[in-house]
């Protein structure tokens, strides 16, 4: 009798230990579990809320990506109309109009069109900035766009030293022989104001974190750094852990021996 309930008030402390330990890893990891789930939720209607085109705004968690804009590379201005370029990215006034533009050349308005290039490409886009058509260095050019400029209401590229007019449809480029050269009135190259190029700039960090990676990065721990998928490995080593005791409490006889 008496061995017995010696045998049973070991038992019992034994299991509220268990039962202790228990609880704390549960509240510790239920904030795991709704991140997680929160999360997981989110990532997989990434596309049906357009989450990886939707961009932070907030400036210190783009500070703690490091998201810096550049500086401007180059600004034209051509009969009141502005493109500058951004690590990259072209910008009619302050409206984003075309990503992956190398060295900017040159800027020529032919209302209704505004002919842009790069040392690399022709752009042609409405006054409104709305693309018409973008080529690689046409094949009529014998090298990569110098400059750009307008000769009468003609639009003029020079490339491998050689001036060259384009169509009435500007779709095709030709040689062109100006007998007094300074007759092309070249586009060159003008400084935007201040305050164009801090708006242009926080534009820029603003498109440069998508809502998508937060929440991916937040799911596998990336969010806080290289230590991170570890944190979050340490966390699936607390919900086994989670399972196991709960499972061991569940199979435990309730009293100090079995009935």
């Amino acid at each position: 009798m008496t061995t017995s309930r010696q045998k049973g008030s070991g038992i019992r402390p034994k299991r509220n230990g268990l039962r202790r330990v228990h609880r704390w890893l549960g509240t510790i990891a239920a904030l795991f579990v709704l991140i997680l789930s929160a999360t997981g939720i989110a990532l997989n209607h990434s596309s049906d809320w357009d989450l990886d085109s939707r961009y932070v705004s907030s400036g210190w968690l783009l500070d703690a990506y490091g998201f810096r804009a550049p500086e401007i590379g180059a600004s034209f201005v051509d009969r009141g109309y502005r493109v500058t370029l951004l690590g990259g990215r072209l910008y009619l006034g302050e409206r984003e109009i075309a990503e992956g533009v190398d060295v900017l050349t040159g800027l020529v308005a032919l209302d209704p069109l505004l002919l842009v290039t790069s040392r690399q490409q022709v752009l042609l886009f409405t006054v409104e900035g709305d693309l018409v058509e973008r080529m690689s260095v046409p094949s009529d050019l014998q090298g990569p766009v110098e400059r750009a400029g307008r000769a009468g209401n003609q639009a003029v590229i020079a490339a491998a030293g050689r001036n060259y007019g384009t169509d009435s449809d500007v779709s095709r480029f030709v040689p062109l022989e100006i007998p007094n050269p300074t007759e092309i009135d070249w586009s060159v190259r003008s400084a935007p104001p201040a305050s164009l190029v801090n708006r242009l700039k926080e534009q820029y960090r603003g498109r440069g974190l998508s809502i998508g990676r937060v929440i991916a990065d937040v799911h596998s721990g990336r969010v806080i750094g290289i230590l991170g998928p570890f944190l979050m490995d340490a966390v699936a080593i607390l919900l086994i852990v989670l399972s196991l005791s709960g499972l061991l409490l569940w199979l435990r006889p309730r009293g100090g021996r079995r009935t």
